[in-house]
């Protein structure tokens, strides 16, 4: 063992002693560690949930197991079985995880599933093929688990993450005898990367990474739900209000989720000292969005600390967004005002005293939600509850459930029954004295309030408030109430049962997630399109919410936008940023172009190719002649003798051609591929495959050629096929946008060369 190894080893031993962590804990067999001795690497990087990220497992990657079996089993291997991994994976795991979440102070998500798994997953393969520890890994033990990897994932992502923790664990630090070994498995550039900016677009409605762009219907049909369609659920509603706020404003989804409720700042403007602006016919006032940027943080600076910004809110869009946003900070008032109580008190029913004493009835709406007690809440109130999701038409509920006279429904009954298996604590009559459960009796039952809090925070931990502190940049903490978003957690009762949930009442309150907007977009049978598609086709449709992102930074470069805005609009950090984001098509490009202004005059055909001409993508007589008479006679001819000529651009099966072939028809019938110097490589695949076809029938004409005896013109005809084949090898092996032939002939001008026979002969 290097010397590397253990010093990695024992400095993270050092920082779990600093921090009081315990490095050893009992694991079972199959590598899994109870929730109480887990690390919680969300709480150990000071970020809040939800969700909590464990460090629980350090057995063999679970999902791996399937797929590793099956390449053992090719090489005659003996099948492995779910185990712990070795001590010294472990302690690699537990150390890499350490140094990420305490000395780069990178996000327990990030940590879990890009560095953790990644590392278990390379162990469970080297363990399996050979039984190396890290340090003694080889070249086959590597390239082994890089390949069973990417057979994980369809996608290949996985791969990719194993040959990053190679690379930047395993070689940067030399903790390997061997190595290093990332050369060997450095991922090949995917088709996706290669078609990033480079891409040659050979439409004028080509889009640059497109893929990255919401699908249209989608787009739309979503449009159409949270604008128009009512949302059944409170959490729905909410939704609704985070997909428009999304929709308008282009930030990220967990952007979203973090706005506080203060959201709303406004900036006044005067054209004079006395005058409001809107007196001279400007803009007197405007509306800016405050929430909290992600990506912020420096180098090492805490992931989870938020970073206040401010986002200018366009007038078109002004009403609706504060319609929206005013709307949630009413309904969410309820569960907000809870919340505070419950911080405010480190209590989970900050409303009774601790040993006070509640019926059975209003502790299961206080725990699950349900205010439908003693009967079905009435279809009509339901109605009249979704329509403001406000606290009245709850109040009015539950006046009729306690109105009605009718008897406990039978699922409080069944709930009970269940209850009393983990309750630790007695029951009371009226009277108050202690009295044994009988579900027949439960209206008649109380229990203690602190009995109850107890059986809350031990038996239903993804209930419990968000009574969490987020750190500012300034040092300040922000409480989980004031975020805009709440939403009360797990509310069973809208989701499985079609009822409603009585958020006045309902103990567990916590902020919206983007996990939770995330997967109902995603296209889940129970998401948002399910549930409010207009067609069959609709309801199976998904979205991608950073899609959104994109989108509207595309729609600010298609409408002139300065970059510096787009940059500053998203928080970005430079205006290269942005470029990344910008999905034009072609026309929308050369549309932007900066032409000089005879230019601007042209009809939208000369106007394209003079843009095409400007970005040097254009190359032929024509260009020739515009150029000479723009460096001879200025700007003003050169564009009218192009609004004149230039009356078509086309894109052959072979490359770009700028000419007229009205005044100026192609004499060589668009053989562009024999040597014309003008013909510039455009090698997409169609243009790729038509080029290797015609090759084909080349080769083919020869062999039929040369298997004749002999005839008339036969060597001319051989000549000219054999020149046509190495023009046409000379541009497939060309490189986008080159001119394979520059020092070749002008074939605009030149009829019937060389005698030889058309196409058609081949062809």
């Amino acid at each position: 063992m290097n010397e590397r190894f253990p010093a990695y080893i024992a400095e993270a031993k050092r920082l779990a002693n600093e921090r009081g962590i315990l490095w050893s804990f009992p694991i079972s067999d199959d590598g899994s560690i109870s929730k109480e001795k887990a690390w919680d690497l969300t709480a150990l990087c000071g970020s809040t949930p939800p969700p909590t990220h464990r460090l629980a497992d350090l057995g063999y990657d679970r999902k791996t197991l399937p797929v590793l079996n099956g390449f053992l089993e090719k090489r005659g291997r003996q099948q492995v079985t779910q185990i712990a991994l070795s001590n010294g994976w472990q302690d690699l795991v537990k150390a890499t995880a350490l140094h990420q979440v305490l000395v780069r102070r990178n996000s327990p998500g990030h940590v879990y599933l890009q560095i953790i798994r990644p590392l278990r997953v390379l162990g469970t393969c080297v363990h399996a093929l050979s039984g190396n520890e890290p340090w003694e890994m080889t070249t086959d033990d590597i390239v082994f688990a890089h390949k069973v990897s990417k057979a994980v994932q369809a996608s290949g992502k996985l791969g990719e993450l194993v040959a990053g923790v190679v690379n930047y664990i395993m070689d940067a630090r030399h903790l390997c005898d061997n190595g290093p070994f990332f050369h060997l498995i450095q991922p090949q550039r995917t088709e996706k990367a290669k078609r990033g900016p480079q891409v040659i677009r050979t439409s004028l409605k080509d889009r640059k990474a497109s893929e990255k762009l919401p699908d249209m219907k989608a787009l739309w049909e979503l449009v159409r739900i949270v604008f128009t369609e009512k949302p059944q659920t409170f959490a729905d509603a909410i939704r609704f209000a985070q997909i428009r706020v999304l929709i308008i404003t282009g930030l990220r989804v967990g952007e979203v989720c973090s706005i506080p409720a203060d959201w709303k700042r406004t900036k006044e403007y005067v054209s004079l000292p006395t005058h409001p602006s809107e007196d001279t016919g400007f803009v007197s006032t405007s509306v800016l969005l405050r929430h909290f940027a992600e990506k912020q943080r420096g180098r090492n600076e805490n992931s989870s600390t938020l970073y206040e910004k401010h986002q200018d809110v366009p007038l078109l869009f002004q009403d609706i967004l504060e319609e929206t946003l005013e709307k949630v900070v009413r309904i969410t008032t309820p569960l907000r005002t809870r919340l505070r109580k419950q911080i405010a008190s480190d209590r989970l029913f900050p409303e009774y005293d601790q040993e006070d004493l509640i019926e059975l009835e209003e502790a299961y709406v206080m725990v699950t939600g349900n205010p439908a007690v003693r009967q079905l809440v009435p279809e009509k109130l339901m109605n009249n509850y979704r329509d403001e999701f406000s606290s009245e038409a709850l109040r009015e509920i539950t006046q009729i459930q306690e109105a009605s006279g009718k008897e406990l429904r039978r699922n409080i009954q069944t709930f009970y029954r269940r209850f009393t298996r983990k309750f630790e604590g007695p029951f009371f009559n009226i009277s108050g004295d202690p009295a044994p459960f009988r579900p027949s009796r439960i209206d008649e039952l109380l229990l203690k309030v602190c009995d109850l809090e107890k059986y809350a925070r031990k038996h239903l931990p993804t209930k419990i408030p968000d009574t969490y502190l987020l750190p500012l940049e300034n040092g300040k903490k922000l409480k989980a109430s004031e975020l805009l978003f709440l939403a009360p957690k797990r509310s069973l009762s809208e989701g499985r049962e079609g009822g409603i949930c009585d958020v006045t009442r309902c103990f567990g309150v916590g902020r919206a997630t983007p996990d939770d907007l995330i997967n109902s977009l995603d296209g889940r049978k129970n998401g948002i399109f399910a549930r409010y598609g207009e067609s069959e086709e609709d309801r199976q449709r998904s979205i991608n919410t950073h899609a959104l992102r994109h989108l509207q930074n595309t729609e600010l470069f298609r409408l002139g936008i300065a970059d510096t805005l787009i940059t500053k609009r998203f928080n970005r950090r430079s205006v290269a940023q942005s470029y990344v984001y910008d999905h034009r098509s072609l026309a929308e490009d050369l549309a932007d172009m900066d032409l000089p202004s005879p230019a601007k005059a042209l009809p939208e055909k000369p106007r394209t190719v003079a843009s095409l001409i400007a970005s040097g993508k254009a190359s032929g007589p024509l260009v020739d002649q515009f150029k000479r008479i723009q460096r001879e006679n200025g700007d003003e001819e050169a564009f009218a003798f192009l609004s004149v000529e230039a009356d078509g651009f086309h894109a052959t099966p072979y490359g770009y051609c700028v000419n007229s072939f009205l005044v100026d028809p192609c004499t060589k019938h668009l053989q562009c591929f024999d040597g014309c110097k003008y013909l510039i490589a455009c090698l997409v695949d169609r243009q790729r495959a038509t080029l290797e076809s015609l090759r084909d029938k080349i080769l083919a004409s020869i062999d039929k050629m040369e298997s004749r005896k002999g005839g008339i013109g036969l060597r001319n005809q051989l000549e000219h096929a054999d020149r046509l084949l190495r023009n046409i090898e000379i541009l497939l092996v060309s490189s986008e946008g080159d001119m394979p032939f520059v020092d070749g002939r002008d074939l605009s001008d030149k009829i019937g060369d060389n005698g030889g026979p058309s196409l058609d002969a081949f062809v």
